[in-house]
């Protein structure tokens, strides 16, 4: 049974009539690293999904980066459930994600965001792919993008066909949603740790250098809900995100991958520029107008940026350094 929650505005939608299901003893177990910083408004949910999943030979690995709101009193609240839960200052998300895999015993690896959702009673199936199937070093579920209410923006399906390197590689088209995304100790190994100095487009690195080694299996279940919320950073920071991922696609040798990623990053330019050229026409905009121009300023430096550093990376590869 749920313990009852620290907030109402916690409460899951599926809570009602929810039913454990308890999974079989041989199932591998799962390390599931939570990086957060001040995800105080989010973060019981992202507890409360996990705990309506059977968790047993699983721990709870919470790194937080020194919040300054309630998220260590909700976990507080939750603490009998983590393995280990560490509040300091840290240097960013990514550096949250490794030390948190640092301190992983288990044969299953992830990581969730302290906004995102496990449905009810999904690790088992994960940890069934990974028994059912040895050798098997990622595996992907289907995923709901939602709004922060949970309503759905956009459903993910996958086939083994879209889970191949050369499809991923286009990864603004073609990506992965990273909660529903889980993979071996070897495999993290191998490919990682994320790197640090990537804010946005960590998980597409990781996952591309998996996809290029590894076949990826498929479980057809809705595994996990991504919160697209104002506060979510790959949300709230668009261009930085896609430029990001552009110079990622770059690194793995998609240049022309990037090239799309980049035409993306091109028409949010373009569609602010309009938005700010409406409003500058329009009767006592001042402050919105202001705040669109800047906001297009910094959109036209990322694509400046990205621009030139993929010409520097594609002629570095024709110079075969």
């Amino acid at each position: 049974m749920l313990p009852e929650p620290l907030s109402p505005a916690a409460v899951l939608p599926f809570e009602s009539g929810f039913r454990m299901e308890r999974g079989a003893d041989d199932l591998p177990g799962v390390s599931i690293v939570m990086p957060v910083f001040n995800a105080g408004p989010y973060l019981e949910r992202t507890i409360r999904s996990l705990l309506m999943n059977d968790l047993t030979g699983c721990e709870l690995i919470l790194m937080d980066g020194g919040s300054r709101d309630m998220t260590m009193e909700v976990v507080a609240y939750y603490r009998e459930h983590f393995a280990l839960a560490v509040s300091e200052k840290d240097d960013g998300q990514s550096h949250a994600i490794n030390k948190g895999m640092a301190k992983a015993t288990k044969p299953i690896l992830t990581w969730l965001n302290g906004d995102d959702l496990i449905l009810p009673n999904r690790l088992n199936a994960v940890r069934a792919a990974f028994r059912d199937a040895p050798g098997t070093h990622v595996v992907v579920g289907n995923a709901y993008l939602t709004e922060l209410d949970l309503s759905p923006i956009h459903r993910f399906t996958y086939a083994p066909e879209q889970l191949t390197f050369a499809k991923l590689l286009n990864y603004s088209m073609h990506h992965l949603v990273q909660p529903s995304v889980f993979f071996s100790r070897e495999a993290w190994r191998t490919c990682g740790p994320v790197k640090q100095e990537l804010d946005y487009a960590m998980d597409a690195d990781l996952f591309l250098a998996m996809a290029a080694r590894y076949t990826f299996r498929h479980v057809p279940l809705d595994v996990a809900y991504s919160v697209y919320h104002a506060e979510c950073k790959t949300r709230k920071k668009r261009a930085e995100s896609l430029a990001e991922l552009a110079m990622v696609q770059a690194r793995h040798g998609g240049f022309a991958e990037a090239g799309v990623t980049l035409g993306q990053l091109v028409t949010l330019y373009n569609d602010a520029k309009a938005a700010a050229d409406d409003l500058a026409d329009a009767a006592g905009a001042g402050t919105d107008a202001a705040l669109l121009t800047r906001r297009l300023a910094a959109v036209a430096r990322e694509k400046r940026e990205t621009q030139r550093l993929l010409l520097e990376r594609a002629g570095d590869r024709i110079g075969g350094r």
